[in-house]
């Protein structure tokens, strides 16, 4: 399964390439962190890939478990979660320093509540299953606030709204016979910098969501850091991200190692494998930078 998709997004992307590539292009991320770079008005990025979660609650304490909205009783309840995250995101440059990203998260793989003696009797191999929906919607922006002027750095803000369907790994949801649902937000600054040899990458933001709210977990801080180190028309790109989330879940501490292929002048395609597992592909087709500073030379990926 993940062979078959890996083939079949690179020669998707190829085929994209051949028909888009004379629009140009500006990369705007690495690996897994958004760069300070924008597309330039009327730029494409598209994204994608497959990263693993795997998570087993089983408490010993008792659960309330609304039954068909009528009651609620006290049972034993486990969350079984063995999943791959397909997320998918594509970005479209509005202006030349306004980016416009829309996309989702979708998980192959099962996601199921069991509860244990579900009618009472004192046999704990008498359960019931449930299946759970995990998937999302998103919608974000990034601005280019300012380019690379003499030793400052390219600076950009965004954010992202995500809408949809989590894991209950905090089994807080009393109502096991639909998916647990959840609305979050991520805000981040991202900061660019040519240093000629390399371009180095960085950013600091804030991620919330009504589940980390109702686990009182408040809110995550991702801190993200990367490099790419240019050579012929290739460069290679690592990177580091303290926290990403997918579908309300959130992969911690990733580290990321790829390559980037400048297809042309204008386009760029970014193939790279993560530390939890999985892979990324992205391709860019942007348009042609009016700044006269030098563009920084950054690789696509998933935001």
């Amino acid at each position: 399964m993940r062979k078959q998709m890996f083939i079949v997004s690179v020669l998707f992307l190829f085929s994209l390439t051949q028909i888009l590539e004379a629009n140009g292009s500006n990369p705007v991320n690495l690996n897994l962190i958004p760069c300070a770079e924008t597309l330039g008005k009327g730029g494409y990025s598209f994204s994608t890939g497959m990263y693993p979660y795997s998570k087993k609650e089983s408490p010993e304490d008792l659960k309330n478990v609304d039954i068909g909205g009528f009651f609620k009783e006290l049972h034993k309840v486990e969350l079984n979660s063995d999943i791959w995250f397909i997320p998918v995101r594509i970005t479209y440059g509005i202006t030349d320093r306004l980016d416009f990203t829309f996309g989702g998260t979708y998980a192959t793989g099962d996601t199921e509540k069991v509860i244990l003696d579900y009618y009472e009797i004192g046999d704990q191999s008498k359960k019931r299953v449930y299946s759970q929906m995990v998937l999302d919607g998103v919608m974000g922006m990034k601005y280019k606030i300012q380019d690379v002027t003499g030793n400052i750095p390219a600076l950009s803000f965004g954010g992202e709204l995500q809408i949809g369907y989590t894991v209950d790994d905090g089994l807080i949801d009393e109502t096991v016979e639909d998916g647990f649902p959840f609305v979050a937000s991520l805000i981040y600054m991202s900061g660019s910098y040519d240093a000629n040899v390399i371009s180095v990458h960085g950013g600091l933001g804030m991620f919330v969501s009504s589940k980390s709210i109702q686990t009182n977990q408040r809110f995550d801080i991702p801190i993200q850091v990367g490099i790419e180190v240019p050579f012929g028309g290739f460069a290679a790109v690592i990177d580091y991200n303290g926290y990403k989330p997918l579908s309300g879940v959130g992969l911690k501490n990733i580290l990321s190692g790829g390559i980037r292929y400048d297809i042309s002048q204008n386009s760029a395609l970014n193939a790279s494998i993560a530390s939890v597992g999985g892979f990324t592909i992205s391709l860019t087709i942007g348009t042609k930078s009016s700044s006269a500073s030098k563009p920084i030379q950054s690789a696509p990926s998933l935001f």
